[in-house]
Parts: C-alpha cells; sequence; structure tokens
C-alpha cells in the first residue's frame, strides 16, 4: 500500500480510521479504502507478471541454445553416419583459420607462416608455404588445397581404422567434446546473465545485448567444438584389444575401512573342490578351528572401573570399547 497506493492512502486513513473511547482500532469498511487496496494489488501482480515474463525471455533464449546442442548430442548416440559431416565442419575449420590469417586482398599482407603453424596442430601439410604461387592464387582457391589435403589425410586415418572403428571413434570423440564445451558454455551463459542488466546505464536493452552475445558465445561453441574434433582426429590413438593376443590380468587390491568389504581376501580353489563345515560335519569329520564362531565373552564393569578407548568392549563383541559402546 505504501509503494503502490500513493500519499492519498495516508489521508484515507486518518479520515477514516477512527479508534474506540478504548483507545483501540477498529476496522475500516470503508469502500474507498478497499478500492485503493485493490489497485495496489493489481499493480503488485502486473510488476510481478513482467518479472517472471522478463525471465522467461532470457530462459528462451538459452532453451533454444539447448534444444540445438541436445538434438546434434542425440543424433550422435543414435549412431548417425557423422563421417560427411566431419569432413564438412573440417573444411570449415580450416576456411575460418585461413580467413584469419589473411587479412586484406593482397598476398603480402598474409600471415602464411602462422597459418602453417596452426594447421600443424591439426594435420600434417603435405606443402610448405614456400611451394604456394603467390602471384596467381587467391584465398578461395588456398582454402581448397587445404581442404583436400586434408580430406585426403582423414581417408587415409578412415582407411587405417577400418570404416565402422572409424565411425565409433568419431562419435566417442564428438559425445567428449561436447559435454565438455557445453558445460563451460553454461558457466560463460551464467557469468552473461549476472551483469548484463548494467547495460541499462548506456541505455542499452539488456534483453537484446543478451541476445546478441549469447548468439556469439554459441558460435563460438560449435566452432570450438569441431576444432578440437579437428586436432584430435588426426592424432588420437587407437589401440584395438585383442590384435596381440587377450590382454593381461588386471591385479585388483581391495582397499577400505575396517568395516568395508574391500579389507577382506579370498583365496582357494572352487566351491565343488572344498568341502562347507556343513558337509564336514555330515560325514562325521570336525570342521577347521578357524570356521567356529569366536567365543563371546561378557564381563561386568562397576562404575568405579573406567574402561580405555582402545580396550575390549565389555560387551564381548570383540570391538574396541570406542568402536563399540564407546562411539
Amino acid at each position: 500500500m505504501r509503494l503502490f497506493a500513493g500519499d492519498r492512502i495516508y489521508r484515507i486513513l486518518d479520515r477514516l480510521g477512527p479508534t474506540s473511547e478504548e483507545g483501540e482500532e477498529e476496522p475500516i469498511e470503508a469502500k474507498m479504502l478497499s478500492k485503493q487496496i485493490e489497485n495496489a494489488q493489481r499493480k503488485v501482480e502486473e510488476q510481478n507478471f513482467l518479472i517472471r515474463k522478463r525471465v522467461l525471455e532470457y530462459d528462451d533464449v538459452m532453451n533454444q541454445q539447448r534444444e540445438i546442442v541436445y538434438q546434434y548430442r542425440d543424433e550422435v548416440l543414435e549412431g548417425r553416419d557423422m563421417g560427411p559431416v566431419a569432413r564438412e565442419q573440417i573444411a570449415d575449420v580450416i576456411g575460418n583459420l585461413v580467413n584469419e590469417y589473411t587479412p586484406g586482398d593482397y598476398i603480402e599482407d598474409w600471415d602464411l607462416d602462422g597459418l602453417w603453424v596452426q594447421l600443424d596442430q591439426i594435420f600434417e601439410v603435405d606443402f610448405g608455404p614456400e611451394e604456394i604461387d603467390r602471384e596467381t592464387v587467391d584465398r578461395e582457391q588456398l582454402k581448397q588445397l587445404l581442404s583436400e589435403d586434408a580430406h585426403k589425410l582423414y581417408d587415409e586415418r578412415e582407411e587405417e581404422l577400418g570404416d565402422e572403428l572409424m565411425r565409433a571413434l568419431e562419435r566417442y570423440l564428438l559425445l567428449q567434446i561436447i559435454d565438455q564445451r557445453w558445460r563451460e558454455h553454461l558457466y560463460d551463459m551464467d557469468y552473461l546473465r549476472e551483469g548484463i542488466h548494467l547495460r541499462g546505464f548506456a541505455q542499452i536493452e539488456p534483453l537484446v545485448a543478451y541476445k546478441n552475445e549469447a548468439f556469439t558465445l554459441f558460435t563460438d561453441l560449435m566452432n570450438t567444438i569441431w576444432s578440437d574434433f579437428s586436432r584430435m582426429i588426426f592424432h588420437v590413438e587407437v589401440q584395438i584389444e585383442g590384435e596381440e593376443g587377450p590382454p593381461p590380468p588386471q591385479q585388483y587390491t581391495p582397499t577400505g575401512s575396517s568395516t568395508a568389504a574391500g579389507r577382506v581376501s579370498y583365496s582357494g580353489g572352487t566351491a565343488s573342490s572344498a568341502p562347507s563345515a556343513l558337509a564336514e560335519a555330515q560325514a562325521g569329520e570336525e570342521p577347521a578351528d578357524q570356521l567356529l564362531p569366536p567365543v563371546v565373552e561378557q564381563r561386568r564393569v562397576s562404575d568405579v572401573e573406567q574402561i580405555g578407548r582402545n580396550d575390549p568392549c565389555w560387551c564381548g563383541s570383540g570391538k574396541k570399547y570406542k568402536r563399540c559402546h564407546g562411539a
């Protein structure tokens, strides 16, 4: 009422808010005051509606990006052939690098040495920058030459591993990269959302600025995913089990606390080769001593006697006092 009804509400309360003879306040039933309360409530609801609407508009931006990434990820999980897509995206990655290191229309302004340094991180180019005809080559021809060389190496990689293994490797790398980069993208979007309202001080609509910068971040996300994929697909080492016989058995050393199952070790033959205590008893033989249950001894402790924390517990459980009744 104080925020949304205005100063008029104070005059109404002074006029319509009498007190009884005993000095106690009486309920106000004036229609004018009820009308002011309804107006104030309506303004509060409108403001809360605008707040929820604005939050939903921000969430819609993130939801659109999430749908695109999850759809892409579902296609990989469903076994889509990513070979043609990978070749196309590798060509786009090379094209982006060429655009970055070849600014302007004059070849003298191009940084071909820096371009080759970046390309060597993705794949080994068969020719060097000195072999390029600087008088006739242009940017599009350079992209085509480098893309053809990358596709040739990609085909050799596929022939080396086999079609089935290459498809599995593509899906595995894409899933790992998408999950990692998507988590980082979520942190970036949260950081952007926290400070975007400050754009209002510069007479910039925060929601418009958020959509523009979110689109830039999402474009960088997709470019980074395929850039990482291009770097890994040419250099990853694949070890196939079974080519040189079965792998050696793994040695397992159980670990854990004193009450965990990891502290227990088992040895011996199979169940058929080792008769149980029940079978020995039926045969008239005495079972082994280690199979007998431990003898439980209880002792009475006087009120004066004190038990140390590391002494056996008085209940006869066999545990230390600090781990039994002294816990």
